[in-house]
């Protein structure tokens, strides 16, 4: 199947509605939320119980050799239920169908929605790559020439990037910032060009990758600010409620200590954001159908003949 081959379907030349789009999200799950938490009981359940082997198993590695194996089973599970419950929400939004098991399948569209969601990582991750290492080789030269300026040999130095950052002025930071945000513009643009990809390959039945490339030009940034203001919402009241529980609870929830290497520990940074990221999974009854929610509407509005 010739993924690169351009949609056939005319455009709708009217802008993407963003404050319309943000409404239509939350409104898809307002009037869905009863199967759109039928569907996500099997994935939410397994999610829960691979944090709770995980916490078992603990940070230094000495496990139970039969917890390590039922919590890779669990793993294998919680990905399909992923994906049938991701192919369940669009199939919703965009279809109106609300067949199977708890309204969960596992079929042609489920295998679609798997090769798309793969494709479309791929090619994201390789783009992050790219663009990553554009802005590491960017802040490297402005590091060097810092400390060139101070009158300092960079390879006779021995220092690394992170201390010979304290030879940054001001405007070294601003370019640095400046450059950083230009790559972050360049990930946020693509995200909002590939974010038809589901909702077009569940309507048409076929792997639509590149084939949806046409129904976001020239409104990539429209997309993009629907997404934001649709993801801000949920990413603000679920990191209060994560805190508020651990308030209430004394200690955080998900909280778990990874070690690097023999003694050091994982930044309290990067733990956070562990314990959000797994508290955004047990989440995915509410964020799945608002995400599908919004994309569908999107997608449908491409679509749709203009008036």
């Amino acid at each position: 199947m010739n993924a690169n081959a351009q949609t056939p379907t005319p455009l709708n030349p009217t802008p993407v509605p963003i404050l319309q789009s943000v409404a239509a999200a939350y409104a898809f799950f307002i009037s869905h939320w009863r199967p759109a938490i039928l569907a996500a009981l099997p994935f939410t359940l397994t999610q829960a119980a691979i944090l709770v082997l995980l916490m078992q198993i603990g940070p230094d590695g000495t496990h139970n050799d039969a917890l390590a194996t039922l919590a890779f089973g669990l793993t294998l599970i919680n990905f399909v239920t992923q994906i049938s419950f991701t192919s369940s929400m669009f199939r919703m939004a965009v279809r109106g169908d609300y067949g199977g098991w708890l309204h969960l399948k596992v079929g042609a569209d489920e295998f679609r929605v798997f090769i798309v969601s793969v494709l479309v990582v791929l090619f994201t991750l390789i783009v992050a790559v790219l663009v990553g290492m554009f802005w590491l080789a960017f802040f490297s030269s402005i590091v060097g020439g810092s400390l060139e300026r101070a009158g300092v040999d960079p390879e006779a130095s021995g220092f690394d990037l992170v201390e010979a950052t304290a030879y940054l002025t001001a405007m070294d930071w601003g370019f640095v910032i400046l450059i950083g945000v230009g790559c972050l513009a360049v990930m946020t643009w693509l995200t909002a060009r590939l974010s038809l990809a589901l909702p077009a390959t569940i309507d048409k039945g076929e792997i639509q990758v590149m084939r949806i490339w046409p129904l976001s030009k020239g409104q990539a940034w429209r997309i993009a600010a629907a997404i934001l203001l649709t993801t801000l919402p949920l990413l603000l009241l679920q990191v209060g409620l994560y805190e508020l529980i651990g308030m209430i609870n004394g200690e955080r929830l998900l909280s778990s200590t990874v070690t690097i290497g023999d003694t050091m520990e994982q930044p309290a940074g990067f733990q956070r954001y562990g314990e959000y990221i797994r508290w955004f999974g047990l989440m995915a009854f509410l964020n799945y159908p608002v995400m599908s929610g919004l994309y569908a509407y999107i997608y449908r509005q491409r679509v749709a003949a203009p008036e």
